[in-house]
């Protein structure tokens, strides 16, 4: 009897938990970042930390990009998340909303506007945004990658008021660091780099363990 019941149990038993936008991740597998929630979107997933109002990072699955898509603008506040951060949050900040993921790298009109959810900014000096980050963009968008993470470092820790800058009345971290770790079809990993503190500042490479090692999490 007591056999039976476990092999009942087993056969109703609840399945085990998967992520709703696996496919966004390297190998179809979530990345587990401790204290953060996942935001599914159109064609990328959002690590995020709700409670600092900080982006962890996007991960994104290739796209055909047959046709190219209208850019929107419409950037705003996810609705899923408590106290997003607003647009409003930047004006007169000195740093522009700086995409995690492109909005370029869109196939349709959905997908263009959900790059513009506050959810996917992080504050990026101007000269960095449209300079080094934007041509690395397209650097990127021109190869055969599987996957794409665009991550921002905050240091060793976040917290605003402290050792963190933030703006938008102390809420909205600012990184000291953006990357991105490009998976080729060829299976080879690229990772790159820039301070976000300096302006000017040139993108520069890395190992994906040294990364990991700075930012204190695994990215494969």
């Amino acid at each position: 009897m007591k056999k039976l019941l476990v092999l009942l149990a087993m056969m109703f038993a609840s399945p085990a938990y998967a992520s709703e936008c696996n496919q966004f991740f390297p190998n179809g597998k979530e990345l587990v970042v401790p204290n953060t929630v996942v935001l599914c979107s159109s064609f990328f997933a959002t690590v995020y930390d709700d409670v600092n109002n900080a982006a962890v990072f996007s991960t994104e699955i290739a796209q055909a990009r047959l046709v190219k898509t209208p850019r929107t603008d419409d950037f705003r506040a996810d609705k899923r998340i408590s106290d997003s951060p607003t647009p409003a949050d930047y004006t007169n900040s000195g740093y522009d909303r700086g995409h995690m993921v492109p909005a370029a790298n869109s196939d349709d009109p959905k997908e263009m506007s959900d790059t513009f959810l506050m959810t996917n900014m992080t504050p990026q000096l101007p000269s960095v945004n449209r300079v080094a980050w934007k041509n690395l963009e397209e650097r990127v968008r021109s190869l055969p990658f599987k996957w794409v993470i665009t991550g921002a470092y905050y240091g060793p820790a976040i917290k605003c008021g402290t050792t963190t800058k933030c703006i938008g009345k102390n809420k909205v971290p600012v990184p000291d660091m953006l990357y991105k770790v490009v998976f080729f079809e060829s299976g080879n990993i690229g990772v790159y780099i820039v301070d976000n503190l300096v302006p000017k500042s040139q993108i520069s490479t890395m190992s994906i363990e040294e990364l990991e090692a700075k930012i204190g999490y695994k990215l494969r």
